[in-house]
């Protein structure tokens, strides 16, 4: 390589240039001379950029500018340095199917054609016991998860509180810290579960499309009976009980504006939002590609928003503020088949709930999560390595990938959807900043 071992992204906003350290999140506003140089830094000797800027910019210009760019790297504000290969991530997750079956029959569901999910196919205590002693010989490491799915999960709330109070009590044994997590479509929300999962610091993640209307065009009974106006009243009672909840829409062909959708999930009183794009396989529920193209949009607009609070900030841009903040990378997509598998109520072991077709074992057999081959690094993969928000991404979303076109890769519609979040929330870093910086 004839430039300098640096890897960063130089992008423009209103007529400013930002440069982002891929490796170490540095962000630097720099004049256009100065972001133009940087940019070509890691590739070119200097004469090479005198010559490509030469007619744009001054000669001495162009060589002062270079010299101060290498006293940074010098100083460590640009990372010379790779990324060290990280170790396999500790297996402390896991997703536990209380439920094959669900009351509802959402038009877009995945686990519509999956036998296991036809039934109820209620786990039961003798092989949630089986469950439980092959996670605890399993776990490795301080930290502990567990996520009780579906199905509906709460189509066997006895079955919860045994698996919880169990993972409670051999956290507690070990000096482990455990989080708790349910997602849940709503409908069977009760005073009493509502009363044990705050008892008991269960946060909750609610499947809300958005307003009413967009809500029931999709999320519906098995009948085909709208169901929000079931969940309605349940989600009042939850958000007034002051129970960690946060609702999640997924968006569809029908209603690709993110600020809608978001819009009318708050409108329900929630502070905590989010959403995810539907990957159904289903033709006229799928986003096209001019919808997607629509969607991109409208994501754009919505992060591009002047918000003044935190509160205002998209989930996914506070994730990811935290993360650039807090130098955290992501080497992988998610914890699929590597910290985290999903157990079916059968035993059957699943790297991801989404990706059902086959189980790679059974709890029975004794095999360990940590066996399984399912994951590559993200800068392992083809399509990723070279990426400057890889480590804020790590890879997307496998099932919706894999749905959409075959294959693991990420969808270049979902790779754009990420770059823009990381500028925007690069430039809201840099816009914080600058309002606490002390007055020259």
């Amino acid at each position: 390589m004839d430039g300098l071992p640096i890897e960063v992204h130089v992008f423009e906003h209103e007529g400013i240039h930002f440069v982002f350290d891929v490796r170490n999140y540095a962000i630097v506003r720099l004049p256009a001379i100065a972001a133009e140089i940087i940019s070509r830094i890691s590739s070119s000797k200097l004469d090479d950029i005198e010559s490509s800027l030469s007619p744009k910019y001054p000669a001495d210009e162009i060589r002062c500018w270079y010299a101060q760019i290498l006293s940074m790297i010098e100083d460590g504000v640009f990372s010379t340095t790779a990324i060290p290969r990280p170790k396999r991530p500790p297996f402390h997750r896991l997703v536990i199917m209380l439920a094959g079956g669900c009351n509802m029959g959402c038009t877009y569901c995945f686990e519509r054609d999956v036998p296991v999910y036809q039934k109820p196919n209620l786990l039961t205590q003798e092989k949630a016991d089986e469950i439980l002693e092959w996670y605890f010989k399993s776990h490795e490491g301080n930290k502990a998860h567990v996520q009780f799915y579906g199905g509906e999960p709460l189509m066997n709330f006895p079955i919860l509180i045994y698996v919880l109070e169990r993972m409670e009590e051999w956290a507690a044994g070990k000096d482990i810290a455990l989080s708790k997590y349910l997602i849940t479509n709503g409908t069977l929300l009760n005073d009493r579960i509502i009363s044990y999962l705050k008892e008991h610091n269960v946060s909750v993640q609610i499947s809300i499309d958005g307003a009413p209307n967009t809500h029931d065009a999709h999320r519906v009974m098995k009948s085909g009976e709208a169901t929000m106006k079931r969940i309605a009243p349940r989600l009042k009672k939850a958000l007034d009980s002051n129970l960690d909840v946060n609702l999640r829409a997924v968006v569809t062909s029908n209603n690709t504006d993110v600020q809608n959708v978001t819009d009318g999930l708050k409108a329900y009183g929630a502070e905590h939002v989010s959403f995810e794009v539907v990957a159904s396989g289903v033709k006229n529920i799928d986003l096209s590609a001019e919808q997607w193209q629509s969607f991109l949009s409208s994501y754009k607009d919505l992060l591009n928003q002047p918000f003044t609070t935190w509160s205002e900030l998209p989930h996914d841009m506070q994730r990811t503020i935290v993360r650039i903040c807090e130098n955290e990378h992501m080497f992988y997509g998610c914890g699929a088949g590597v910290s985290e598998v999903t157990v079916a109520p059968d035993g059957n072991i699943f790297e991801c709930q989404r990706l059902y077709k086959d189980p790679y074992a059974n709890v029975a057999s004794g095999r360990r999560p940590q066996d399984s081959e399912f994951l590559t690094m993200v800068d392992d993969r083809e399509i990723c390595k070279g990426c400057w928000a890889r480590y804020l991404c790590g890879g997307g979303c496998l099932h919706q990938s894999y749905t959409e076109h075959g294959t693991l890769d990420p969808l270049p519609t979902y790779c754009e959807m990420k770059r823009n979040l990381v500028e925007a929330s690069v430039r809201k870093i840099a816009e914080i900043r600058s309002l606490r910086a002390p007055a020259s």
